[in-house]
């Protein structure tokens, strides 16, 4: 959290992922599912599309102010666009640009804290050999459901920041012998909605390397198979099995582009 002076008063900007809750998110979302298509592909596309300066400002304004409890009117009346002080438009919309996109910069967490209770990830189960293999014991349908919210909240279009706190119900338990239910899981989610979204995060990254490792040892698995094949048929089985499931692209423009148009 940054504390901004701005008139001799103090206000506050949430700019890391840990001062934004997932229902924070969701508002943030909400506003950039309306997003005009012009500035969607300028942010989110290589096009090349000319967007005016008052079109930009007015975003940089709405989106500083999701993020903090400035108010407006000093946004848009007391607030030089770009200068050599710590406080400007620009700066400030630097620093809260990368809610534009996904967490790159998080430390996954195997537990977190709610409400005085701790909730522990899905333990790993052990095989015969004493491997352990991660969110081994999930059962089908805490995988299957999870593994679909992974899916939609990876593209931008379909993209909700509840899916993660509802992953995080499902992945995430008081008891480690618990059953899958669905009432316990939907009341759960509902609460999780409230916590940071550095902590509901890390339940979509486990799931991401649980399924990437699954993946892998699928192809190992197969390659060492086809491999007393005849050749045509082993193309055809590697090309079905081989690849992992992507995060959402990175924001594909730098912020330098935006500093750029308004010197």
């Amino acid at each position: 959290m940054l504390k901004v002076t701005i008139e001799s008063k103090e206000y506050f900007l949430r700019d890391k992922w840990e001062d934004n809750t997932v229902e924070q998110m969701e508002h943030a979302q909400e506003y950039l599912s309306k997003l005009p298509t012009v500035l969607d592909q300028y942010f989110y596309t290589d096009k090349e599309v000319n967007v005016s300066e008052q079109k930009l400002l007015d975003f940089y304004v709405d989106w500083i102010e999701l993020f903090s409890d400035i108010p407006r009117e000093y946004l848009e009346s007391e607030i030089e666009v770009n200068s050599a002080n710590d406080v400007s438009l620009i700066t400030l919309f630097n620093l809260v640009f990368k809610f534009m996109g996904e967490p790159q910069d998080l430390e996954p967490k195997e537990e977190f804290t709610f409400n005085g209770d701790t909730y522990k990830l899905i333990e790993p189960v052990k095989t015969v050999g004493g491997i352990e293999k991660l969110l081994g014991g999930a059962t089908y349908k805490h995988f299957v459901e999870a593994q679909a919210l992974s899916n939609l909240f990876s593209k931008k279009q379909y993209r909700k920041w509840g899916y993660l706190a509802r992953m995080t119900a499902i992945l995430f338990r008081l008891d480690p012998n618990e059953k899958y239910d669905e009432e316990v899981i939907e009341l759960r989610a509902k609460a999780f909605k409230k916590l940071p979204v550095s902590d509901v995060y890390s339940a979509y990254f486990f799931l991401l390397e649980h399924i990437n490792k699954l993946q892998g040892s699928l192809v190992s698995s197969l390659r060492g198979k086809v491999e007393s094949q005849p050749t045509q048929k082993r193309k055809s089985l590697l090309r079905r099995c081989i690849g992992k499931i992507k995060p959402m692209k990175l924001l594909k423009r730098e912020f330098s582009i935006l500093k750029g148009l308004l010197r």
